[in-house]
């Protein structure tokens, strides 16, 4: 193990260490587990890349996220040391130039990663894919999340009220990551529709604002009835006049054995979800009653006119 660089603060014995944390701003508003040298060191131990190894420069501070701050970050969120290489993994594709990690970070509208697991890693580290998968009580979905949010914030600076100019927020800035349900799935896994290997452990980043939103149907007994329930919940985003850009659909198991029976793809869904959400663009401009829709700059920009407004559009 080489030497640590990261500088240490001594805290008086009389000193509450979590109080000390929270005045020093380090914490995402819940209390930190110390991220004392013997933990941080065991962190380090379930890796084999170099501590000073730098992962990625995380704005808005473009500060070197090294392998070592990224344990300290993983401690202070409760990880595990089996949870680390996945948490590099996330770092390492939020500084990807491909993910839009400064406008993510540096929004009004609440953006947030949310990180999604694939392969072997997730039953190596107890990941949970299967009941409130997007919800509380797992450990190693909880604190992936968590590190990745403390790094933003304690390597690159994102910090409430200052870069991050979120106007509501939600409980998914905490952390959003979850294992997809493999085994459960028709179709193939996600990593694997990416080009990877069934075997391979990988980790997915996705911006997102705001938390799932549901929708409920328990009496769909064909795909094309359970598609329209599902296209009238993507309607409701946002505005029901306005567009979303790219969006995830989580498909639960009782509704993927519906897909599975009538024999849909990936595809068929994506195509359906496109069909049955379009409407004539002149039924998705802003107007004084609603004002979610799309504006008169947005139709010069993309250079739709007068002679184009029968024609659908879909919702994203």
């Amino acid at each position: 193990m080489s030497q640590l660089l990261s500088r240490t603060i001594d805290v008086a014995q009389h000193d509450d260490v979590y109080e000390f944390m929270f005045d020093q701003g380090i914490t995402d508003g819940l209390p930190l587990v110390p991220p004392t040298r013997k933990r941080v060191e065991r962190m380090l131990a379930a890796t084999r890349r170099s501590p000073s190894e730098v992962i990625g420069k995380i704005p808005p501070n473009y500060a070197p996220a090294t392998v070592e701050k990224i344990a300290i970050n993983a401690v202070a969120a409760g990880a595990r040391p089996e949870y680390l290489p996945v948490i590099i993994a996330a770092v390492e594709a939020a500084a990807d130039g491909r993910f839009p990690l400064h406008g993510t970070i540096a929004s009004t509208d609440g953006i947030s990663p949310m990180i999604i697991v694939n392969g072997p890693i997730r039953e190596q580290i107890g990941m949970n894919w299967g009941l409130n998968a997007l919800g509380q009580g797992n450990r190693a979905n909880m604190t992936i999340g968590r590190a990745l949010r403390l790094v933003l914030r304690n390597v690159g600076g994102a910090r409430e009220g200052e870069i991050d100019q979120t106007v509501q927020g939600g409980a998914h800035k905490f952390t959003l990551t979850f294992a997809e349900h493999e085994d459960a799935s028709p179709w193939p896994p996600l990593h694997v529709e990416h080009g990877y290997d069934r075997s391979d452990s990988v980790v997915t980043l996705l911006p997102v604002i705001g938390g799932p939103r549901l929708s409920i149907d328990e009496y769909s007994r064909t795909a094309r009835a359970l598609l329209g329930s599902l296209a009238m919940g993507f309607q409701r985003i946002f505005s029901p006049n306005g567009q979303i850009g790219p969006s995830m659909l989580v498909v639960s198991p009782e509704h993927a054995d519906v897909f599975r029976r009538d024999g849909w793809s990936k595809d068929d869904i994506r195509d359906a979800l496109m069909e049955l959400t379009a409407i004539p663009i002149r039924d998705r401009l802003a107007t004084d009653q609603i004002g979610g829709g799309i504006s008169e700059p947005t139709l010069r920009r993309e250079g739709i006119g007068p002679q184009d407004l029968d024609r659908p559009m879909s919702k994203a």
